[in-house]
Formats: C-alpha cells, sequence, structure tokens
C-alpha cells in the first residue's frame, strides 16, 4: 500500500501550476432547467447545485478543479469536475498550465484533496480573491529532481479508490446474502 508518510514533500504555488479563470453565472434564478451541472460554492456533491441550460460559449471544459471562492461553509474546497460544467460567479476554474501536462483524473483529484486540506484558512470574512489565489500554495509530493510527482499522485488516488470499490462490493454481497436468506426464510 502506497504512504504519504514515507514521500517527500514540498509546497507549490497553485497559480503556477494551474490557470484561474473565474466563474461568471451571476443571476442562477434566471437559468433555465438542463442538463448541464451548475458548480456553486458548496460544501457537499462535488459543489453542483442544479442542472441547467446555458449556451456553449459559456461552458467550461471538463477535466478541471474548480476552487470554491466563499459560500456555505465550502470557502477552500475544490472538486474535480470531469464534465463539461457552468460556473457561478464564487468559484474558479482550475486549468492545468501547458507547462505541467496532461494530468490524470487521478492526479487531478489528489491535487483537489491537498487544497480542501487548507480550507480552514478561508471563510465569507477571507474569501479567495485573485491575490490570495496567486500566493496560495499547495503540498505535493515530489519525485527525485523535486518536481510534483504526479505519477505517485495518479497511482495513490487509484489504490484508494480500488479499496473503496472493494469495500462497496463486499457490503453489496453481504447485503444480497442477506436478502437472500430473508426470502428463504419468508418461502417456509
Amino acid at each position: 500500500m502506497l504512504d504519504l508518510n514515507n514521500r517527500d514533500w514540498a509546497p507549490f504555488k497553485i497559480s503556477d501550476l494551474f490557470q484561474p479563470a473565474r466563474g461568471t453565472e451571476k443571476n442562477m434564478t434566471s437559468l433555465q432547467v438542463g442538463d448541464v451541472p451548475l458548480i456553486s460554492a458548496r460544501n457537499c456533491d462535488n459543489g453542483v447545485k442544479a442542472f441547467v441550460s446555458i449556451p456553449n460559449e459559456r461552458l467550461h471544459r471538463g477535466h478541471a478543479i474548480t476552487l470554491n471562492n466563499d459560500g456555505d461553509g465550502g470557502a477552500g474546497l475544490a472538486y474535480y469536475q470531469p464534465m463539461e460544467f457552468a460556473l457561478d460567479t464564487h468559484v474558479t476554474d482550475l486549468r492545468p498550465r501547458d507547462s505541467i501536462g496532461n494530468l490524470s483524473r487521478y492526479a487531478m483529484q489528489f491535487v483537489a484533496a491537498s487544497i480542501s486540506k487548507q480550507r480552514t484558512l478561508f471563510g465569507h470574512g477571507r474569501s479567495i480573491s485573485l491575490k490570495r489565489l496567486n500566493l496560495l500554495r499547495v503540498m505535493l509530493p515530489i519525485d527525485e529532481s523535486s518536481n510534483p510527482d504526479w505519477q505517485f499522485m495518479e497511482d495513490y488516488i487509484r489504490e484508494r479508490e480500488a479499496i473503496q470499490v472493494q469495500r462497496c462490493r463486499e457490503f453489496l454481497m453481504k447485503r444480497i446474502a442477506s436478502i437472500e436468506r430473508e426470502r428463504e426464510r419468508e418461502s417456509k
């Protein structure tokens, strides 16, 4: 099992790794119901507030990290967004810079979790402005060259996902067996 404690870590400026873009959806009540997730500064549900219909030019591409700038207890939380989304003004879209290349969803999920660990620094009275975001650093595991170890991050999240899938599978198998035993008792 991969261990976070047996790694060297270093701080990296988020703005050196990711290009930020603030959300633009201001009047969310005027949006029509649709199938595009609207990401707002929520502290649950991966930030999804509703599903809306918006013009394509206002869509944000998937495979991004969203960072809550303020909100209902969600300030400082970061989420990985796998699909296209709409973004309200209280959230920032973080895209990997060309200099770091194409990151896997697993590496992006690791970074989002690492950013979220710092959420206690922010709240309604202390939101994440562009100036604060440009100064914000995130701790990441590093490779032998002191660069972020993207492969380790990917492997770590893949391993954790496999563990969770196995736990869910075991739970479901026990539940199915329990239901089958109950049906057997009822049929006698």
